[in-house]
């Protein structure tokens, strides 16, 4: 921490954001002197969603790949395989799709009632004739289809450039921590803004991140102000 010296001169006191900037900047020439080389990945470990690089780098608008009915399964399947390797589990926003790549992020609304889920494709089906797609039981609860256990949805493929990924931001965090429902706690994760400017090393400090967020990754208003909803990011 620096300490302020003595002049005859009274400098004006930088702006909090000022300090904010400030600060991202000593943290990121911090962690990139002492810190191991980081791997450039995106937020999930994963490989980056198949489609996702946009003509010119701008990010592509979501577009509507199909609508029919929705099903979905997790009992007696907890555990167990998913088509792409995974071990299947009920609680994380997944689905299987007959045809879309693995890690292709999907937004499903229920077109029923209006309420809607981004997703990721993990695994193939449904089988059963007349069904697009299958949604794991936390997909299914946050588009209202657990009584009903079909719906009739609209599917949207969610597109980023290559290699960036989305943030979130809640007032549950500050400073340099930041929320991951994949990261285990303890992860410093890199952010660098795509714009430019100094790279923002945080935390994961909680694994909370609420259902019907889009985003893997949630930091605090003041830094999410700063890097923007959609980074590249680093896994150190």
């Amino acid at each position: 921490m620096q300490t302020r010296a003595s002049f005859s001169v009274r400098r004006p006191r930088p702006s909090r954001r000022g300090r904010l900037l400030a600060g991202l900047a000593v943290c990121g020439l911090l962690f990139t002197g002492c810190a191991p080389a980081v791997v450039r990945a995106n937020v999930t470990g994963r490989p980056p969603v198949a489609g996702a690089a946009a003509a010119g780098g701008e990010r592509a608008a979501a577009r509507v790949t199909e609508r029919g009915m929705a099903s979905w399964y997790g009992p007696g399947f907890a555990g167990r395989r998913t088509a792409n390797g995974e071990v299947f589990d009920p609680s994380q926003l997944t689905a299987a799709h007959k045809e879309l790549p693995f890690n292709t992020l999907v937004r499903v609304t229920n077109e029923d009632n209006g309420r809607s889920v981004v997703v990721r494709i993990n695994d193939r089906g449904p089988f059963k004739p007349g069904r697009i797609i299958d949604l794991s039981r936390a997909g299914a609860e946050a588009v209202g289809m657990i009584g009903s256990g079909t719906a009739q949805v609209r599917l949207e493929v969610m597109t980023l450039p290559e290699g960036m990924v989305r943030i979130g931001t809640t007032g549950g965090l500050m400073g340099f921590e930041a929320a991951s429902r994949v990261h285990p706690l303890g992860t410093l994760l890199v952010i660098t803004p795509p714009l430019g400017g100094e790279p923002v090393v945080v935390r994961v400090v909680s694994r909370e991140v609420p259902i019907e967020s889009p985003a893997d990754v949630l930091v605090g208003l003041e830094l999410y102000a700063v890097v923007g909803s959609e980074v590249n990011l680093q896994v150190n």
